[in-house]
């Protein structure tokens, strides 16, 4: 009875507090289940030794909880701190002193000198996420193959980390006419650290050309998503870019290793 009531306090308690502060179904799974099991194990446990107590007499059980059922609990014990301390570093990140203790000394530019770590995400469009977004973007895709656009462009400079570059694109129609009075956007996504993540519009510097000043603050590899938007049409395409720093006197550029960019 203990037990009962104990699982239904948890469920009366974390089951609307999980639905308010949703964190996915799996976070959610985990936790059921590890609130459940323990009112259940500690029942079965709890229930036995009682039951001890009816048939063998008080005398039998004077010396308490046998070895191997706390051995159990006690083991779930350490599996529940090794998961929380896990789940904790992969959420909120490790830093500080430990970081410095457990994590190798960092050996380029890419990163500060305090290291941290974080789970900052496998999947940068969750498209798969939800079958119905799928399916508009197949829908949208082969629309813009239809259309015909194309869109170059590039930097005015070899860009270099925390320093201002000019970038601009020329979109161009089926006819290759330039694209004038349109929306053009440039997401450039970093996929070590999506904090540093930025999202810039374009003006129209001239006439169908697209110009921005941009500084990307980390050297490497840059996804890019451009889009451009005139008269509800829109042409979408996806890239990457390199960004050089300054090593012992010498420009280092690293190269993007996910595959060709889609942008001339």
């Amino acid at each position: 009875m203990a037990a009962l009531a104990t699982a239904a306090c948890m469920l009366l308690v974390y089951v609307p507090l999980s639905i308010t502060h949703w964190a996915g179904i799996d976070v959610f799974a985990i936790h059921f289940a590890f609130f459940m099991m323990i009112p259940y194990g500690l029942g079965i446990i709890t229930g036995v030794h009682a039951e001890r107590r009816q048939l063998e007499g008080e005398a039998s059980v004077k010396k308490g909880l046998h070895w191997i059922p706390a051995f159990i609990v006690v083991f779930f014990i350490l599996i529940a701190v090794v998961d929380s301390v896990i789940i904790s570093f992969a959420t909120t990140g490790l830093g500080g002193g430990l970081a410095q203790l457990i994590l190798p000394e960092p050996r380029g530019e890419d990163v500060s000198k305090n290291v941290s770590s974080q789970f900052t995400g496998a999947v940068s469009n969750n498209l798969q996420d939800e079958e119905k977004q799928f399916d508009e973007y197949v829908v949208k895709l082969n629309e813009q193959r239809k259309r015909g656009w194309k869109i170059t462009g590039g930097w005015d400079k070899t860009p270099q980390v925390n320093q201002e570059g000019i970038f601009r694109l020329k979109p161009k129609d089926e006819k290759g006419k330039l694209i004038t009075k349109a929306k053009v956007t440039i997401d450039f996504r970093r996929a070590s650290n999506m904090k540093r993540d930025q999202s810039l519009e374009f003006k129209e510097t001239e006439t169908g050309v697209y110009s921005a000043p941009v500084t990307l603050p980390l050297a490497g590899c840059w996804d890019m998503k451009v889009l451009v938007v005139k008269n509800n049409e829109e042409y979408e395409i996806k890239g990457q870019t390199e960004v050089a720093t300054m090593i012992d006197g010498k420009l280092v550029r690293p190269e993007c290793t996910d595959g060709e960019p889609d942008i001339d």
